[in-house]
C-alpha cells in the first residue's frame, strides 16, 4: 500500500476490496507503516476502495482503538452506505469522495463575491464557490444545517461537488428562483416580497446562535482590519476600536451577506442561501449590510457591477431598501428613523471597507488596501457620533 506521512498524519492508499481473504494482510502493513513512520494520526484513502467486508471494518476499528485519530477519505457511495449503516460515520471521521459535475449549458441564477450560482435541473441547483476551501464549505454546510433546526429557514446542501478546480455545493430546491429576480419579474408583488424579506430578516436576528458558533463579528472586524493597520494612525486605529466598541455583543445570529439575491423562493417561501459568513453578534451589521448591497452601486467603481451583484436594477435598490427600513422599525418616527438609519450608514460603510481587503476582482491588494484604508479615514470614523446616536435609540435589542 502506498503511503506518505506529512506533518504526523500518515496517508495512506487503501486496496480496491478488503474482505476475509485480505483482511489480516492489509491489518499487518497498516500497522507497520504506522510504526515506522511513527505518525501520530493516519488518513485511510478509499479513492480507489470498491468494497469492504466486516473483516475490513474490524482493521479499520483497531486501528482507530490503537492510535486514536483516524480518517477515511475519498469514500465511494457504495462503501459510505456500509460504513453508515455499520455506525462507523458516528465513531470516526468520514469523508465522502467529491463528486465532479459540468455546468456547461445551465442557466446562471446568480452571482456574488464568493460564488456563482447554476440551476442544473428543475430539483437542483449548485453554488460554485470562486474562492473557498474545503474545510470552509463544510462548515458552511454545518451552519446551515443548524440555522434550519433552529427555525431559520435555510436551503440545506447535502453534496459537495467539483467543478474543474472550484468546489461547490447541491441544494434541492425544486422549481426555486432568487427573490431579487422575483421582485423584478413581478413589481406588483413588491410589497408582499419586502414584508417577507423583513420577517425573515427578523427571524434571522432574533435566533440564538453564539451556542452554534463561537465567531463574534466584532472580534472578526477587528481581527480583519488588522491588515490595514500600519496604514493608520495610533489615533486613528484607536478610533476604530472606539467604533466598534459602540455595537454592544448580542447572542443573535448575524448572516453577514443579507440581501435579496441571497435569498431564494420556493412554494411562496423565503429560504436563505450563503452561510458561509454566518456569525453572532449585533443586527447592525447586517442592517449595514442591507444598506451597503442597495446604495453602493451609486459609488462603486463601475467594474464591482453592484447591480448585477445584487440583482435589482438602481430604481429598485432604492424602493426596496426604503420599503425594508421602515417595515423592520415598524411605530419610529420619521425623525428617529433618520438617526437609526445615519448609524446603519456608518456600519455599512465599515462593512464596504472590510470587503475591500477580500475582493478578487484582478485589482492589486495594495489599491485595494489603500481604498480600505481611505473609507475608513475620511467616510467611517467621521460618522461616529452618527454611529453612537444610533445606539443609543436601539440599545443591545436593536
Amino acid at each position: 500500500m502506498e503511503s506518505k506521512l506529512a506533518d504526523g498524519v500518515l496517508t495512506v492508499q487503501l486496496p480496491a476490496r478488503i474482505h476475509s481473504d485480505n483482511a489480516a494482510e492489509v491489518e499487518e502493513a497498516l500497522f507497520a507503516l504506522v510504526r515506522e513512520s511513527g505518525a501520530t494520526a493516519v488518513e485511510l484513502d478509499a479513492a480507489g476502495t470498491q468494497y469492504i467486508s466486516s473483516a475490513g471494518l474490524r482493521v479499520i476499528l483497531k486501528l482507530k482503538k490503537a492510535l486514536g485519530e483516524t480518517k477515511v477519505t475519498h469514500v465511494s457511495p457504495e462503501v459510505y452506505d456500509t460504513l453508515q449503516v455499520t455506525g462507523f460515520t458516528e465513531i470516526l471521521a468520514v469523508e465522502r469522495a467529491i463528486r465532479e459535475i459540468s455546468v456547461e449549458g445551465c442557466e446562471k441564477i446568480g452571482e456574488g463575491i464568493a460564488g456563482v450560482i447554476y440551476r442544473l435541473d428543475r430539483d437542483t441547483i449548485v453554488k460554485l464557490y470562486k474562492k473557498m476551501s474545503i474545510d470552509r464549505i463544510r462548515r458552511e454546510i454545518e451552519i446551515a444545517k443548524q440555522a434550519f433546526i433552529k427555525g431559520v429557514p435555510t436551503a440545506i446542501s447535502y453534496d459537495i461537488v467539483k467543478c474543474g478546480e472550484r468546489y461547490g455545493v447541491i441544494f434541492e430546491l425544486i422549481d426555486s428562483s432568487v427573490l431579487a429576480a422575483a421582485i423584478m419579474a413581478e413589481p406588483e408583488r413588491f410589497d408582499h416580497y419586502a414584508d417577507q424579506f423583513v420577517a425573515l430578516a427578523k427571524t434571522v436576528h432574533s435566533t440564538i446562535f453564539s451556542d452554534v458558533t463561537s465567531v463574534w463579528v466584532n472580534d472578526v472586524y477587528k481581527t480583519d482590519l488588522e491588515l490595514i493597520r500600519d496604514r493608520l494612525t495610533d489615533q486613528e486605529w484607536q478610533g476604530v476600536m472606539d467604533f466598534l466598541d459602540l455595537i454592544p455583543r448580542r447572542d443573535t445570529m448575524v448572516h453577514n451577506d443579507l440581501h435579496a439575491r441571497n435569498v431564494m423562493l420556493q412554494g411562496g417561501e423565503l429560504l436563505l442561501i450563503d452561510m458561509d459568513d454566518v456569525m453572532y453578534g449585533h443586527p447592525i451589521f447586517d442592517l449595514g449590510g442591507v444598506y451597503d448591497a442597495y446604495v453602493s452601486y451609486k459609488t462603486a467603481p463601475p467594474e464591482f457591477k453592484v447591480t448585477e451583484l445584487v440583482g435589482l436594477s438602481a430604481e429598485m435598490c432604492d424602493k426596496f431598501l426604503d420599503a425594508f427600513l421602515h417595515r423592520y422599525f415598524p411605530g419610529r418616527s420619521e425623525e428617529e428613523l433618520a438617526v437609526i438609519v445615519k448609524g446603519i450608514r456608518a456600519v455599512g460603510l465599515l462593512r464596504s471597507a472590510r470587503s475591500r481587503l477580500f475582493l478578487s476582482i484582478g485589482v492589486p491588494l495594495e489599491i485595494l488596501y489603500n481604498v480600505a484604508t481611505e473609507m475608513i479615514r475620511g467616510q467611517v470614523l467621521p460618522l461616529t457620533e452618527d454611529l453612537r446616536a444610533a445606539m443609543a435609540l436601539l440599545g443591545k435589542e436593536g
